[in-house]
């Protein structure tokens, strides 16, 4: 892949582990002049030997500086965690710069992780951000899935589960995946009135799976 610097390269870091990181994904990086993401994405490439910014805020402020670094010449990739085409920071770029300026670099996602973990497939399954986000259904209406992966990690996100898990309690069994592919990984079944005050980690995904599935 030839980058030039009009372009955007968003690049998938995978779930957290560093063997995740896909060859395509450290090419990408190394054609680039600036690397933008979270401390713990930069992390993980520490011979970059050109600019890190480390961002972790409002997305708004992640395209300005998209925007300041494309003026100067100079192409940038961005860092998001798991795969860009799952509730990430590529949606925004794609809207502000164009399709056409933005080389995606796919990865695995912790929700295959996840569904990987339970010995589940995925391809049917409702995927729900709750992760800094209000969602905008009703826990009541999610009983017609088999199979429904919640992105958590704030207390707000593990309510919405709790409550999730509560309205479908007699058809589903709810997991706690925190850290997935990390040493601290930790696969929890819980009850619905557990998981609101659990402490899970900002690295967590809820799965909600009708009972028969796991026996």
């Amino acid at each position: 892949m030839a980058v030039t610097s009009a372009d955007i390269l968003i690049v998938g870091c995978g779930p957290g582990a560093k063997e995740y990181i896909s060859p395509a994904a450290t090419a990408a990086v190394r054609q680039a002049d600036v690397l933008l993401g979270a401390q713990r994405l930069l992390d993980m490439f520490p011979k970059f030997p050109g600019q890190t910014i480390s961002w972790q805020g409002h997305t708004d402020d992640l395209l300005a500086e998209v925007a300041k670094i494309l003026d100067c010449g100079q192409s940038p990739a961005v860092l998001v965690s798991g795969d860009p085409g799952l509730f990430s920071l590529a949606q925004g770029l794609v809207r502000r710069f164009g399709a056409s300026r933005c080389h995606i670099v796919p990865a695995v996602s912790s929700v295959q992780v996840a569904f990987a973990r339970l010995g589940l497939a995925w391809m049917d399954a409702k995927i729900i951000s709750a992760h800094g986000r209000s969602p905008d259904v009703a826990p009541a209406e999610l009983a017609g899935h088999d199979k429904i992966a919640i992105l958590a990690g704030t207390a707000e996100a593990l309510a919405f589960c709790g409550l999730a898990a509560g309205a479908l309690r007699q058809t589903h069994a709810a997991v706690v995946c925190e850290n997935l592919t990390l040493s601290d990984e930790r696969i929890r079944h819980m009850e619905a009135e557990e998981i609101a005050s659990c402490g899970a980690s900002s690295l967590t995904i809820v799965i909600l799976a009708r009972k028969e599935l796991f026996e």
